[in-house]
């Protein structure tokens, strides 16, 4: 599952985009104006994945754009407008936006065109990546274990993206919190992150032939997603040597 940001001001399109997001397993985290007004800093602070945006066609848009390159935001940013318009398309893309489409929207396209400006923003060519005998996909699909597809809840996919995207560094609790959590309004505690860590882990685990749960704890420091083989034990040295972000 994939968490988008969507500004959308006007009610009535606003539950027809929603739609479309949910039908293509994407969860919208609904933003006003008001949201452009806070520490949009924040957003660039996260090592976690970035969460996209889909900015409706409206007054303040190109405002908003530019405030969050800004601010250092690097999360992707796509434009819906309603007609097709070369000049604010161009506009839009000048100020800082990845991509702009043009209505009637399709849960299923927008799912594609953010894949694909992640996969470009981080080197990935391919729609799959292996590690042991895991294979992740970057369509939103869950992924196979030893051949075999694990069902994951959208939290648990978020945080084993989050994980498996940024192998085999060390992640913190905190980077991995806002990957699933952002700047929503209704955050939880973030030991909300260990009970879903454990699920991943032992559902990784048990589709395994290797029975390997891949997401090692790393004391005081957080997770990390390694095969079999780079979990074998390391010198002390080496180990302290490992990236954490």
């Amino acid at each position: 599952m994939i968490n988008v940001f969507l500004y959308e001001p006007r009610d009535e399109r606003r539950v027809d985009i929603i739609t479309e997001l949910l039908s293509a397993q994407m969860i919208p985290v609904e933003i006003n104006d008001g949201f452009f007004r806070g520490n949009l800093c924040a957003l660039s602070n996260s090592k976690a994945t970035p969460q996209p945006f889909l900015m409706a066609n409206a007054p303040r848009t190109l405002d908003h754009i530019r405030n969050l390159r800004a601010a250092g935001c690097r999360n992707p940013i796509l434009v819906l407008r309603e007609e097709r318009n070369v000049w604010q398309t161009a506009a839009a893309l000048d100020v800082g936006a990845d991509d702009d489409i043009t209505a009637p929207v399709n849960g299923v396209e927008i799912r594609s065109r953010i894949s694909s400006i992640a996969r470009r923003a981080y080197g990935q060519v391919t729609q799959s990546a292996t590690i042991g005998e895991i294979t992740a996909f970057f369509d939103g699909r869950n992924p196979e274990v030893s051949g075999k597809t694990v069902k994951l809840s959208p939290r648990e996919h978020t945080i084993f993206q989050c994980l498996f995207t940024n192998a085999p560094k060390v992640m913190s609790r905190v980077a991995v919190y806002d990957a699933v959590y952002s700047l929503a309004d209704n955050q939880p505690f973030d030991k909300v992150i260990d009970v879903y860590v454990c699920k991943i882990r032992k559902k990784l685990g048990t589709a395994a032939l290797s029975k390997h749960h891949y997401i090692e704890t790393v004391f005081g420091r957080g997770y990390k997603f390694s095969s079999l083989e780079e979990a074998l034990p390391i010198a002390p040295n080496r180990q302290a040597t490992a990236a954490v972000i």
